[in-house]
């Protein structure tokens, strides 16, 4: 049934339904995985004195900068991090992304056809946007503006918020449905980890794959729909 805001019903107006796509940020819009894991792993030994280099990230429950931070404390530690400890991590992780992005730019390249991709979505009336990110805002904001992508009137969160996926999702959905008052017709959501396609199953939303890396991970997962990069748009653009 379709979704009619009450002074909808009052003036007999019907209301043009939209979807929601979400992009996720890391191996998605950005091909910044490497350098933010090296940043992110060199940040934590600086903050608590502990390697997280051979760290698997799949076996944690909730793989989100807050969420990896909290679990591996808790595991190692006996307690959770505090509010110091937080601030720090977060500000020398922010200071190394920036660092390395100014030593190495290549390192902080777009998925090929990103940005045109997401520019040509968000020039689409039928479309709203989201951005759901595991990335604490302040080193989202330095990945996104690396490759030139502007979040500001898009629906975004993050793991300032929210320390799983789900939850970021979720937030994400709730924004885009306070922008266009009303519930969108489909939500579909592009990502390119493991925890992306667990996430869309959990809440039975869209999943589309950027398998940036060409490792397969996806598809051998059970992911249907799985692109390289987002060159060929009118290929994506049928599939949503």
């Amino acid at each position: 049934m379709e979704y009619v805001p009450t002074l909808g019903k009052l003036f007999g107006i019907k209301y043009k339904k939209l979807k929601l796509i979400i992009f996720d940020i890391d191996g998605t819009l950005a091909n910044t995985k490497k350098v933010d894991d090296r940043c992110f792993i060199e940040a934590f030994q600086s903050t608590f004195k502990y390697d997280l280099s051979n760290q698997d990230w799949s076996v944690l429950k909730n793989v989100t900068d807050w969420g990896i931070t909290e679990e591996i404390i808790q595991l190692n530690f006996n307690r959770n991090p505090t509010e110091q400890e937080y601030e720090t991590m977060l500000d020398t992780f922010a200071d190394l992304l920036l660092k390395a992005k100014k030593s190495a730019p290549e390192k902080f390249q777009e998925v090929p056809g990103a940005k045109a991709f997401f520019e040509r979505l968000k020039n689409d009336s039928n479309i709203v946007l989201g951005i759901g990110t595991g990335a604490w805002k302040k080193s989202a904001e330095i990945k996104l503006s690396s490759i030139g992508i502007d979040h500001s009137n898009v629906a975004f969160s993050n793991s300032d918020h929210y320390q799983s996926r789900e939850d970021i999702t979720l937030h994400v959905i709730e924004q885009a449905r306070a922008q266009i008052k009303e519930e969108p017709k489909e939500i579909i959501y592009f990502g390119d980890g493991v925890w992306d396609y667990k996430t869309c199953k959990n809440l039975n939303i869209k999943f589309i794959g950027i398998d940036v890396l060409k490792d397969e991970k996806l598809k051998n997962l059970g992911a249907k729909i799985v692109f390289e990069n987002f060159l060929d748009q009118a290929a994506i653009l049928k599939t949503i």
